[in-house]
């Protein structure tokens, strides 16, 4: 009864946790708009910070509890589930994904470097508040640049005119932003409470938990805004949003924390998490060279992802 008890209450809260997310990706959307930032923009920054707060708030009170291995478990688990689930699932749902060339150009190596990084930080089995400071200054560097690049010319053709809202809504937002704010806040303490008592009651590595269940969780955001975006024809918002979240993921979920404690790498994350981010991230920049994400090649995806499940469950 006690397992079913707190599987319910993990249920729960990551409901709360994406809905909360999403209010929030919403919200923070139209203030974009009202400043007249571009679709692919948008989806690169806003959108993808916004879907990134649930990886974010959960590590934060993870480490409070004493949990140092769950930022970086959940990290792992997070980007392998938007490389694979969220691309294969997109690009399936419109049978082709398209991808522009700038973005080829600009965001590939931003997602490449910063994974590299994130891999050769943690390959001593801790990340350091002074790790932390090199990866939000690359953030940095991403959000500024993708700003200032002029991003106009990367959105889609296809896409609607994106219109400005009214003050009004702009004032909605900001109060929308900081009720969502509480949300995930309230949400991610009992995440974190939940996977601990499972992980204890089942006997099994919280890490895998946490790189399945809540990886899984935590990334719905990113699931439903990207098949959203590309079945509304919104490709740059549908790859911006996975190119920039998992950036995100890596420098800030990582790099925010770290400040508060040295984030540790449990095990399960070496032997499994790591060969597989790897695979994962490849995978996903092979998809997209050549300017588009075709069905089989997120059927291809998906696969991949499946092997992650079963090799991380002891099914393979």
């Amino acid at each position: 009864m006690e397992l079913l008890f707190w599987s319910f209450i993990l249920l729960v809260a990551l409901a709360a946790l994406v809905k909360s997310a999403d209010f929030f990706t919403v919200a923070a959307e139209r203030l974009g708009l009202f400043f007249g930032l571009s679709s692919f923009v948008i989806g690169a920054t806003i959108v993808s910070f916004g879907s990134s707060m649930p990886e974010l708030a959960t590590a934060l009170f993870a480490l409070k509890a004493g949990a140092t291995s769950f930022a970086i478990d959940n990290i792992v688990g997070s980007n392998i589930a938007n490389a694979l689930l969220v691309a294969g699932i997109a690009s399936v749902a419109v049978k082709t994904l398209r991808v522009k060339e700038q973005l080829i150009d600009v965001d590939v190596p931003f997602f490449f470097m910063s994974t590299a990084l994130f891999i050769l930080f943690i390959m001593d089995g801790k990340f350091t508040a002074a790790e932390g400071v090199v990866s939000l200054v690359m953030l940095g560097v991403f959000v500024v640049y993708t700003i200032s690049a002029g991003r106009d010319d990367i959105s889609d053709h296809d896409e609607k005119e994106d219109t400005k809202p009214p003050l009004k809504a702009v004032f909605q937002s900001l109060g929308i932003i900081v009720v969502s704010i509480i949300g995930i806040v309230i949400s991610s303490k009992y995440t974190i409470d939940s996977v601990t008592h499972i992980a204890e009651l089942m006997d099994i590595a919280p890490a895998i938990i946490t790189m399945l269940a809540v990886a899984f969780g935590t990334s719905l955001p990113e699931i439903i805004i990207s098949v959203r975006a590309a079945m509304a024809g919104r490709h740059s918002i549908a790859l911006g949003n996975i190119f920039g979240s998992n950036t995100f993921n890596v420098l800030a979920v990582a790099g925010i924390p770290s400040f508060f404690g040295t984030l540790t790498v449990s095990p399960e994350v070496f032997t499994i998490g790591l060969p597989f981010l790897i695979v994962a991230s490849l995978a996903f920049i092979f998809a997209t060279s050549d300017d588009k994400i075709q069905k089989w090649e997120g059927f291809a995806l998906l696969i991949i992802y499946v092997a992650f499940v079963g090799k991380i469950t002891g099914m393979f």
